[in-house]
């Protein structure tokens, strides 16, 4: 009897023993995951960053990085830790970090060696030169980034199948934060493959495609952006890429019929200002197919020629241009650079130049800048720039080719207003005194979803629109009020025409101007109500337009887009969720 005591305490005490050596042989291992899971974080940032600063991506980096997620990966690999994982309490977390390190591993295997290859493929300079883009050059990118999205596609998969919660909030913080990251990394992944894609068919894969080329000035807002003051062609065949015929927009006459049918819709809201008759109100609409569709047309009525889409830019897009390209010398000898680019051709040129001499003058920077673009491109910081370009709408583009168009849209270059249900809420201003004052024009929208009931919830739109003008010494060619010939608004003052495309379903339900009950004219347009009324705006005033709504009650995240003018957009979105 107590021979066979001894025996079971002595089991007990290997026991005990052993559990104990696997407890701190676990928590090594786990000090082991986090320690390198930590390493390969940081190298992982010290390697975007060098990519970010266009500077060539350290093997040394990425070596670090493999090497960490390898060891995290291996250390969460071990017998002991599948034992632990069994356990109630353990598992979850356990689990979670294990996921994190085949994740990071993953990324480190598969998507980083394909994104340094990329990088260094835009770096070599073989992709653009003189001109030209390297179509099979392109077609590999293609293929890169492809495989990207494929690794990043599985490594999605692989984080949403891991414990949504466990009893360690770092854990779960740190979960939560890699699934964020690799979310928005495939999705830019995602955008970047599908222009990538259409970049073939646009620059003429299969034969000759010429593009009406719209260089916008925000001075003079246009729904769209601004008045098409300069325009060119862009024709593209098997990659070689030519601007030319550049312009002033006085050398495109006005018809005396439309030149494009967006039915009834479009006639009510612009008809009168005979948006598809002329080069000046085309694009009235925010809608950038309406507009480009519309210079395609006016270009055909007056030449003949038949393009095959249209695209359009701004000073603010050229002035990122140029940060790629470096600064531009003018013929009369100043310099372009970033910095200045928008100021000059939005207000200084006013000061200096009679209207058609500053015309001229535009023609010549618009011809000096594609110069610096076709013939001193580094690509790396140039699809720095267009990627920049695409997401605040500073270049959009438009095929008469409906899958190439399907393809833009699916990019985000088509510029559409979408056609969508759910929370919506889109600012639009066009100049209506027919001056150049809207370089001045500062802009704030605040978007209020309120409370839900019986289907609907309220919501209040704020808009607050400021003339930040100087109250003198402003040129005539800028102040000038072309609605008001006799002259009876304060100088500097302006006139804007305001428009809100609301969720589609919204119901207008009361508006204030200043806190004075407001009168808003309504119509439609791509299935959204717009709600529109004009703005007087005196030097250094802000006005006040609040816009209540009932609108369909949707799960669908709100989506505020922003009209690219020359100085940015203030907004907020504030949502009180709906109860269940």
């Amino acid at each position: 009897m107590v021979r066979r005591r001894r025996v079971l305490l002595w089991i007990a005490g290997v026991v005990g023993l052993l559990s104990a050596a696997s407890a701190g042989f676990l928590m090594w291992e786990v000090r082991t995951v986090q320690s390198n899971l930590a390493a390969a974080e940081v190298a992982t940032d010290r390697l975007q960053t060098e990519m970010d600063r266009h500077r060539r991506p350290s093997a040394e980096a990425l070596d670090h990085i493999r090497e960490h997620a390898a060891a995290a990966r291996s250390a969460a690999s071990t017998p002991v830790w599948g034992i632990a994982e069994r356990l109630p309490l353990m598992g979850p977390p356990l689990r979670s970090a294990r996921g994190l390190s085949v994740a990071a591993d993953d990324m480190a295997t598969g998507v980083l060696p394909e994104a340094v290859r990329l990088h260094r493929m835009l770096a070599s300079g073989r992709l653009v030169h003189r001109g030209r883009v390297d179509l099979a050059q392109l077609a590999d990118a293609t293929d890169l980034l492809g495989n990207v999205r494929r690794e990043l596609t599985g490594i999605e998969t692989h984080l949403r199948g891991l414990p949504g919660s466990t009893v360690v909030t770092r854990l779960d913080v740190a979960r939560q934060r890699v699934s964020d990251r690799v979310t928005r990394l495939s999705d830019a992944v995602v955008e970047a493959e599908s222009t990538a894609r259409l970049l073939g068919p646009v620059l003429g894969a299969s034969g000759p495609r010429t593009y009406f080329l719209a260089f916008q000035n925000n001075a003079e807002a246009r729904g769209t952006g601004g008045l098409v003051g300069t325009f060119g062609m862009l024709t593209a065949d098997r990659g070689r890429i030519t601007l030319h015929g550049f312009a002033s927009d006085d050398t495109l006459p006005r018809t005396s019929t439309p030149v494009a049918d967006f039915g009834p819709a479009f006639d009510h809201r612009y008809g009168a200002a005979e948006s598809a008759q002329g080069l000046a109100n085309s694009n009235l609409s925010a809608h950038f197919p309406y507009a480009a569709q519309i210079w395609v047309g006016l270009w055909q009525r007056h030449t003949g020629q038949r393009l095959d889409g249209a695209i359009a830019t701004d000073p603010a897009g050229l002035a990122r241009i140029i940060k790629a390209t470096g600064p531009v010398r003018l013929p009369d000898g100043k310099q372009l650079t970033a910095e200045n680019t928008v100021e000059f051709t939005e207000s200084t040129l006013y000061a200096s130049y009679s209207n058609v001499e500053r015309k001229r003058f535009l023609v010549q920077v618009a011809q000096s800048v594609a110069a610096a673009l076709l013939h001193r491109p580094e690509a790396m910081p140039l699809v720095h720039a267009l990627r920049q370009n695409v997401e605040d709408g500073r270049i959009r583009v438009w095929s008469a080719d409906p899958s190439t168009e399907s393809a833009l849209r699916r990019s985000g270059l088509a510029g559409e207003i979408p056609e969508r249900r759910g929370p919506f809420a889109y600012l639009v201003v066009n100049n209506s005194a027919g001056n150049k004052m809207d370089y001045y024009l500062q802009r704030s929208l605040s978007y209020e979803l309120g409370p839900c009931q019986d289907g609907t919830r309220s919501s209040v739109v704020r808009i607050r629109l400021k003339n930040a003008a100087p109250v003198a010494g402003l040129p005539a060619l800028v102040t000038l009020r072309s609605d008001d010939p006799h002259g009876s608004n304060p100088l500097g003052s302006t006139s804007v025409w305001l428009s809100l495309y609301a969720s589609s379903g919204a119901r207008f339900t009361g508006g204030t101007l200043d806190g004075r009950r407001l009168l808003l004219s309504s119509t439609e347009e791509r299935g959204h109500p717009v709600l529109g009324a004009q703005v007087e705006l005196l030097p250094g005033q802000t006005r006040e337009v609040v816009i209540r709504l009932l609108e369909p009650v949707s799960d669908r995240p709100p989506v505020v887009p922003v009209q690219p003018l020359a100085r940015p957009q203030t907004t907020k979105v504030h949502i009180q969720p709906c109860a269940n």
